[in-house]
């Protein structure tokens, strides 16, 4: 592959990372502060925002390909996928420690009062109720003692690890070799 045609994948990787980015921050948001109180509306949306960003890496990997004439190896659409994911939960990442330190400090105790109206409502027993709020309880005493990098890093891994078994799918799907013979 020549340079010129690195450096423009490299570029397209930068601009597609920015863009799923803001889409993946847009949803959060919506997330933390419009479902937070609805147990199903928010995991449900954590799921659905997850599948957008599946589907959009799908459709910036064939815009990848089709930016090559239409044909891409295997290795080369995991690679610019793998850069859009990295940037992408850096980003992710950042914000998340932004909105929880400084946008919305009490987002984990409305995810604790959330999930609690939810599970007396499922006439869940007071014991569970009573392990879940230790649980939270624990969680937020945790967060009170500040980032720490060490947990902070290996949830970074663990998302670019789960985002890259996503990215090798979509890269089995989207690779489209040169035929040997031009006819």
């Amino acid at each position: 592959m020549s340079e010129t045609v690195k450096v423009n994948q490299n570029k397209q990787a930068l601009t597609y990372a920015i863009i799923l980015s803001i889409v993946v921050l847009i949803i959060n948001t919506i997330q933390n502060m419009f479902l937070i109180n609805s147990f199903f509306g928010f995991y449900g949306s954590k799921i659905l925002g997850y599948v957008i960003f599946v589907v959009l890496m799908g459709v910036f990997a064939v815009q990848f390909r089709k930016a090559n004439g239409g044909f891409i190896e295997f290795k080369e659409v995991f690679k610019y996928l793998f850069i859009m994911i990295l940037i992408t939960e850096l980003v992710y990442f950042v914000y998340t420690f932004i909105y929880f330190k400084y946008i919305d400090p009490q987002f984990l105790e409305k995810m604790k009062q959330a999930t609690l109206n939810y599970m007396e409502k499922a006439n869940v027993p007071s014991e569970q109720l009573d392990k879940t709020s230790d649980s939270f309880d624990q969680q937020i005493k945790e967060a009170a003692k500040g980032i720490q990098i060490g947990k902070t890093l290996l949830n970074y891994f663990w998302f670019v690890i789960l985002d890259s078994l996503f990215a090798l799918i979509v890269s089995a799907i989207v690779k489209r070799k040169r035929p040997m013979f031009d006819e």
